[in-house]
């Protein structure tokens, strides 16, 4: 009799089901901000959460605030980035045209003019005889605010510039009229735009209220694979 309750203790002691589990983290909400132009690694980002069911707002990056959230999600770093900051990808800021369009690929030089309004006409870069008709995107934008440091300078764009309110009326609009020049990342240029000219490459970041733990610190590491 002895000697069947040891065995019956020894078996419990093997099983799973008689010992603690090992403390893993448990499923629950979380909260995420993302920009336009970081939209892209949303489907990263659900399947990284697993069972925890994720709330995500798009924002501008001017109104991201990481204090209220579990993760905010942006491209390219920012003069005003205060919080705890993690790379989990990077993305091309690409200049478009349409693809009717006779140039097939632009300087930084020629860029800029064409940004900034010192270059009205395609034939001033030997281009058709026909205006330049140019579209950014909000100040407030995370690719915009890239492209005026790196590709401008610092210096304005041309007060004629006509404003997309995202990616998808950016592309609609360059694929729309041949004498169109845009801006775009290379994770939404899509067949009816060309590229011809890259700005730079630049993180995708995710970026926390303070260290991350828990849920967030194993999402954060699956993001970062």
């Amino acid at each position: 009799m002895k000697r069947t309750f040891a065995f019956l203790i020894l078996v419990c002691l093997l099983l799973p089901s008689c010992n603690s589990a090992t403390p893993t983290v448990s499923a629950g909400p979380l909260t995420v901000q993302y920009t336009a132009a970081a939209a892209p690694w949303l489907a990263d980002l659900y399947d990284c959460a697993g069972a925890n069911v994720v709330t995500a707002e798009q924002r501008a990056a001017d109104f991201l605030d990481p204090e209220l959230v579990n993760l905010a999600i942006r491209i390219g770093q920012s003069a005003n980035l205060t919080s705890a900051a993690y790379q989990i990808g990077s993305e091309e800021l690409l200049v478009i045209l349409n693809p009717q369009n006779p140039i097939k690929a632009l300087t930084a030089e020629q860029v800029r003019g064409l940004f900034t309004g010192q270059v009205l006409n395609w034939r001033e870069i030997k281009g058709s005889n026909a205006p330049v008709q140019v579209w950014v995107f909000s100040s407030g934008e995370d690719v915009q605010q890239i492209f005026d440091q790196i590709a401008l300078g610092g210096s304005p764009t041309t007060s004629t510039a006509r404003l997309a309110a995202g990616p998808d009326e950016m592309t609609q609009a360059i694929a729309s009229d041949v004498n169109a020049v845009g801006i775009l990342t290379r994770h939404w240029k899509a067949v009816n735009v060309s590229a011809v000219y890259t700005v730079a490459s630049v993180p995708v970041l995710a970026l926390t209220p303070a260290e991350p733990q828990g849920a967030v610190q194993e999402l954060l590491a699956c993001l970062q694979k």
